[in-house]
């Protein structure tokens, strides 16, 4: 144990060292059956310690018609699935319990406050460390951090905490060439190995790169929070020398998934969360956070695929994965006959093509826009490559844009899709 992780397991009271080593342990270990049953039984033991000892919980389950009282033929499938509006209406925090509180991220613009018990709390940091040990990289090892906070507005404790996390941060906010031209000076100066942070906020940074033609040597890249963007994964091998790696997680519902170097789906640290996908939307349980009940949660974002991959990955983990995530459950558009088009449509056309930095889809006004960032095609180009394609499913006109702003919501992050107000 380094004393980073010595002393951070001190401040925060409990051993951060031990729920690594755990994580270590459990990559390699159990079977399909022996993982299954695992998640089912860590997530029937949560929803029975709720129905016991939280009545905001109970009260929750008493308006949606279910039967709790006899534990032992609780039929798993047949519990409610809870909505963060369900959440917000019974706000079932059982007070005893709570280590600390947080909050989401805020994609839908209102950020939902939340306590989390001490196992929950303490998982998330040795969580990534099974991330970043793929790359060689140690706990606290120097980290370049790309998220959705000003580093001027950021508190004397929290400062104080990023330093002794060897955290060097950066706002998403501003990304300029000033500030990139500093975070690139930054990672020279101080040997930093990796950077982590905003999927559209990295790209930036790595078409900074391009752009300048400037070569880093880095041990890894991990984006996280939005929509996987694939020219990240093509601009890191080429100016920063490394893999790049996407992570899913949301707190409320503890759970973290990563790839590994298959990129074959997100492995799941399933003693923190029970996934289930249903009609393609996440449903997450929570099984360790006794201070509140994020159980059967809906989360609000959609997998690529029907269901979770549980068979063995080539690189030797056992566990489960899930395909990939593809957006917000409102990433849908009207068509002219009314029918709902899944926004993802428009972007299968341009996962495959190196020379689409990222993009965004827009209804401005009735208009649908689909903003392409490219440095090699124009707009006929463009409009020959992938109008046949996106016409083929939608029937309402679509206007293509090169290289507009793109849009952040109030928290930094970049929506897939966004409607404009007026």
């Amino acid at each position: 144990m380094n004393w980073r992780v010595f002393l951070m397991s001190l401040i925060r009271r409990g051993n951060l060292n031990s729920i690594y080593k755990r994580n270590l342990e459990i990559q390699y270990k159990g079977n399909e059956d022996t993982i299954r049953h695992e998640m089912r039984e860590n997530a029937m033991k949560i929803f029975q310690f709720h129905v016991q000892n939280n009545f905001q919980y109970r009260n929750f389950l008493d308006e949606k018609g279910f039967d709790y009282h006899d534990l032992t033929h609780v039929v798993w499938e047949n519990v409610p699935i809870m909505t963060k509006e369900d959440l917000r209406k019974y706000y079932p925090e059982i007070k005893s319990e709570i280590y600390n509180y947080t909050s989401t991220g805020g994609s839908t613009n209102v950020p939902f406050r939340y306590p989390a018990s001490k196992d929950s709390a303490l998982a998330m940091w040795p969580n990534h460390w099974i991330m970043h040990r793929m790359c060689g990289l140690k706990p606290y090892d120097k980290m370049l951090m790309l998220m959705g906070y000003d580093n001027a507005k950021k508190s004397i404790v929290k400062k104080i905490y990023h330093r002794l996390s060897n955290f060097y941060t950066f706002s998403s906010f501003d990304m300029t060439e000033r500030q990139m031209t500093e975070m690139y000076e930054l990672i020279v100066n101080k040997k930093i190995k990796f950077i982590y942070g905003y999927s559209s906020s990295i790209n930036q940074f790595l078409r900074f790169l391009k752009t300048k033609d400037i070569y880093l040597h880095l041990k890894g890249i991990f984006t996280t929070s939005e929509n996987r963007i694939n020219s990240n994964y093509f601009l890191a091998k080429k100016y920063c020398n490394c893999e790049l790696f996407d992570q899913y997680g949301a707190h409320d519902g503890d759970v973290f998934t990563f790839e590994c170097r298959e990129h074959a789906g997100l492995h799941i640290l399933h003693e923190m969360s029970t996934v289930e996908i249903i009609n393609n939307e996440i449903i997450l349980t929570a099984v360790k956070n006794k201070a509140f009940p994020f159980i059967r949660y809906k989360v609000g974002d959609i997998a690529l695929g029907e269901r979770l991959i549980t068979e063995k990955c080539k690189c030797g983990r056992t566990l489960f994965r899930i395909e990939g995530v593809s957006g917000r459950n409102t990433y849908f558009v009207k068509d002219i006959d009314g029918k709902e088009v899944s926004v993802l449509w428009f972007t299968y056309a341009f996962d495959d093509d190196v020379n689409i930095l990222q993009y965004q889809v827009i209804e401005d006004d009735g208009c649908l826009k689909i903003n392409v960032i490219t440095d090699v095609y124009d707009e006929i180009q463009v409009e020959k490559l992938f109008r046949p394609f996106i016409l083929s499913k939608i029937k309402r006109p679509v206007e293509f844009v090169l290289n507009k702003d793109i849009y952040k919501l109030p928290n930094a992050k970049v929506p897939l899709f966004y409607m404009v107000k007026k």
